[in-house]
């Protein structure tokens, strides 16, 4: 995706109503009246000359924006005493692919003002539920309402996970009915994806925890019992995220175990072929010595003698090889067959 210019939404409101006004300006914003009201600002887009307007009409210190500007921030949050400062990773399932931004949250009185790079749709089903009065977070104030958006980005971690854990399950039916190489390149892309997922929604549980163990001034104690929620389910999807990377690293070792099984079937119908010829090699290799004088060369059915002998020795030895089970796979594909 290409960044883009921004595009400001504005959600007014309080208890009793909700105002939203859309592709407003920054001066527009600041300008409002927060009297009886909390504002949340929802900027999308990546533009630095307007990110630094931004900084300066709400009075954001320039090191939290140089983090909004710098799009890949571990998540943190950071008190600067007039405002609150928070940033995460989002990722979001579209067209079934995994894709992820960063988003940005300034808290402060009456004020929640979000940065994002992208529009996911993810965030505007709380816009749609300030509108229509639903869930009560026009009665909790802006302290709530971004413990509602980062519930909401929390969430669809879950549902990230759970897309990937289908693409496990398909890669271990198919891997066990046929093992080929591009299940492996599949394999390591889903590792990649699984581990560049944890590295970055590790840090949002220290993130809550930060959040509950530190007093935070600008959460009400009432709201602090929905920051619990969000630890349970972060701890919830850090063990998901856990248990598909044994997954994933599991799934690897049975490829290369059933590669090298395959291999060796190969190596056993090679080595059973080379027993059975052998001997057949052996014996023309001494009939086609030039000695003048050798048993049944001048006998005129020498020549079906020595063949019958040699279809002999290679039916005893092929009995051999197939008693032993050097070259019947049979087995091992009926208990695979089982375990589908």
């Amino acid at each position: 995706m290409e960044k883009h210019a921004a595009k400001i939404t504005l959600y007014h409101f309080n208890a009793d109503e909700c105002i939203v006004k859309e592709n407003i300006t920054l001066a527009e914003c600041a300008g409002v009246d927060r009297t009886g009201h909390v504002s949340w600002i929802d900027i999308v887009g990546h533009d630095p000359v307007f990110f630094q307007q931004a900084g300066e009409l709400f009075k954001v210190h320039p090191l939290a924006m140089e983090d909004i500007a710098n799009t890949r921030q571990r998540a943190k949050v950071e008190d600067y005493e007039d405002f609150l400062f928070v940033v995460l990773r989002m990722f979001s399932l579209r067209d079934n692919k995994i894709e992820d931004q960063q988003v940005s949250f300034i808290l402060r009185d009456n004020v929640l003002v979000t940065f994002r790079e992208y529009d996911f749709g993810v965030l505007k089903k709380t816009g749609d539920k300030l509108c229509s009065g639903k869930g009560g977070i026009r009665k909790k104030g802006e302290d709530h309402l971004l413990y509602t958006l980062l519930d909401v980005i929390i969430d669809n971690y879950f549902f990230v996970l759970e897309h990937i854990n289908e693409e496990i399950e398909k890669l271990d039916h198919a891997i066990l009915r046929r093992p080929m190489d591009n299940q492996f390149v599949k394999l390591q892309s889903l590792k990649n994806e699984v581990l560049y997922i944890r590295k970055n929604i590790i840090p949002v549980r220290d993130l809550i925890n930060n959040l509950i163990r530190n007093e935070i001034e600008y959460f009400e104690e009432d709201n602090k019992y929905y920051l619990r929620d969000l630890q349970d389910h972060m701890t919830r999807n850090v063990e998901e995220i856990d248990f598909q990377r044994e997954q994933i690293n599991s799934l690897m070792d049975i490829y290369y175990s059933l590669q090298t099984h395959k291999m060796n079937n190969v190596m056993k119908t090679l080595t059973t072929v080379s027993f059975v010829l052998l001997p057949l090699t052996f014996i023309a290799t001494i009939y086609g010595m030039n000695f003048k004088y050798m048993p049944r060369v001048d006998d005129p059915y020498g020549f079906w003698e020595v063949l019958g002998g040699m279809g002999v020795i290679s039916l005893v030895l092929l009995f051999i090889a197939i008693s032993r089970n050097w070259i019947s796979t049979k087995a091992f594909s009926r208990d695979k067959d089982s375990v589908l």
